[in-house]
């Protein structure tokens, strides 16, 4: 997926904690086989264009911009919660929730990024990292049917509605949904080749583990 030119520095920073945050999530919760950071380069193709041009957005940008620990990006999201720059900030404290294992804060953060002016594809890799979280906290009934419903969108692209297919298959057979693991699966195999051709092939992995899948 060719992405887009970023037009404004702050639009490049809020992508680029996006991206880091994903590399963060396959790194450490090690779900994706080691390989998923290489998925996550492929996620925005637009940018969230901002336009500063008043003093008071200035200030609000520069001190969320700032803020780096808990208590400081708390301070500044509850001054400048509606900011254009609160984004990237809300995204820092959630890395730092998850280090923390405060997984519900987390989500809590997600929701307010998700109710954003956020262009759609960013907001879907917001709607996958969600059911992770989920998935990391145990709640992985909950994790496997937002995945599912992801899957099943027709306007998300492809390549996330494959990511989000097989997280389900995979959360399905673990907890012993042979039949809706298998179904996501095949849902997988019906995408058109390119972008997805790395979830088929983990998908045809996952379905030599599922004995008699018709996904295989």
């Amino acid at each position: 997926m060719t992405k887009m030119k970023l037009k404004t520095k702050d639009a490049k920073e809020v992508f680029d904690d996006f991206e880091r945050f994903e590399i963060f999530v396959h790194e450490h919760w090690k779900l994706m086989l080691g390989v998923g950071s290489a998925i996550v380069l492929a996620v925005a193709v637009y940018g969230i264009i901002m336009h500063v041009s008043q003093s008071s957005a200035n200030k609000a940008v520069s001190a969320l911009g700032v803020a780096k620990t808990e208590a400081e990006l708390l301070n500044a999201l509850k001054e400048y919660p509606n900011s254009p720059a609160s984004a990237r900030a809300r995204m820092r404290l959630v890395r730092i929730f998850i280090d923390e294992k405060k997984y519900d804060d987390a989500l809590a953060q997600l929701n307010l990024i998700k109710s954003s002016n956020l262009p759609k594809e960013i907001r879907w890799r917001t709607e996958m990292d969600a059911s992770y979280i989920m998935e990391l906290k145990g709640d992985l009934d909950a994790a496997a049917k937002e995945f599912d419903r992801i899957g099943n969108l027709a306007l998300v692209d492809e390549d996330i509605r494959s990511e989000a297919n097989y997280a389900a298959s995979r959360l399905y057979f673990k907890t012993g949904n042979k039949d809706a693991a298998d179904k996501a699966l095949k849902r997988i195999s019906g995408m058109s080749d390119g972008n997805v051709d790395f979830w088929k092939m983990q998908g045809r992995f996952l379905a030599a583990q599922i004995q008699g899948s018709s996904a295989e």
